[in-house]
């Protein structure tokens, strides 16, 4: 892919799909700045991936402090120069006391509001820092997370699914703000994603099984692409088919319907 020497910021990098990402636009030949709220997390995304030539290099990241993003930014630019593509990929769905399912009338204020922090306000704050310059340069590519909780919503998480219903809209309104000024803005969203390289059947899926973090990283990379300039608002489901429901199976592997 022709990434022409781009410079890319992900952030969440630290976790699953956040180092799958950062591991192919490495390998694109992206110079990385790779950013998460665990130091520790991200230097280990890089220090894998530096073993691999890759050029990926560590930054903390509060998404949810504008301080904090405006000075982390500004760290990346005195190093890169510049800022060409970002993955807003850092997000969380899971409570502090461990559980991923709650029932609305349970979620606290403060657990509504870190949900709604990380993973809408973090973007906002990362989109805000990189917009002007890109502007300026007449290039830039904006991926975000989105997730299938945000089309279709998930039960048992509310606070996760208007988060990433906001985001989405975010994108696309983004999308239309900056068509003009030569960046383009886009959302994946994924489903179930297995951890690690194996996956795990679901039927809840019309392929059968969770994703993988590779195949969801290369929806992403594709978008970041140079290439990939006349996409703009879209959000691309990587799911398996699990939004196009029913969520059962009654074809099997022949491709005969089963009664």
């Amino acid at each position: 892919m022709p990434f022409n020497n781009r410079v890319a910021v992900v952030t969440g990098a630290g976790g699953n799909i956040g180092r799958a990402i950062c591991r192919q636009l490495g390998a694109a030949g992206v110079h990385v700045a790779a950013t998460d709220v665990s130091l520790d997390a991200v230097t280990k995304t890089a220090t894998d991936l530096q073993a691999l030539g890759y050029d990926v290099r560590p930054y903390q990241q509060d998404v949810t402090s504008e301080e904090n993003v405006q000075s982390s930014f500004a760290q990346i630019v005195a190093v890169f120069g510049k800022v060409d593509v970002l993955i807003n990929n850092a997000g969380v769905w899971c409570h502090h006391d461990g559980g991923c399912r709650h029932f609305l009338e349970t979620i606290s204020d403060d657990e509504w509001k870190r949900i709604i922090d990380i993973n809408l306000l973090g973007t906002f704050h990362c989109m805000k820092q990189v917009i002007p310059g890109m502007a300026e340069r007449r290039f830039g590519r904006i991926v975000n997370l989105g997730s299938i909780a945000g089309n279709s919503g998930l039960p048992g998480a509310a606070d996760y699914s208007a988060a990433k219903a906001a985001v989405i809209m975010l994108t696309k309104v983004a999308a239309m703000e900056n068509a003009k000024r030569g960046i383009t803005v886009n959302s994946v969203s994924p489903g179930m994603v297995a951890r690690g390289d194996a996956t795990a059947p679901n039927n809840g899926t019309w392929l059968g099984r969770n994703g993988l973090a590779d195949e969801i990283a290369r929806a992403i990379v594709f978008l970041a692409d140079d290439d990939a300039g006349y996409i703009t608002g879209v959000d691309i489901p990587v799911d398996g088919g699990r939004i196009l429901g029913p969520h059962n199976f009654n074809i099997n592997e022949e491709g005969k319907f089963l009664s």
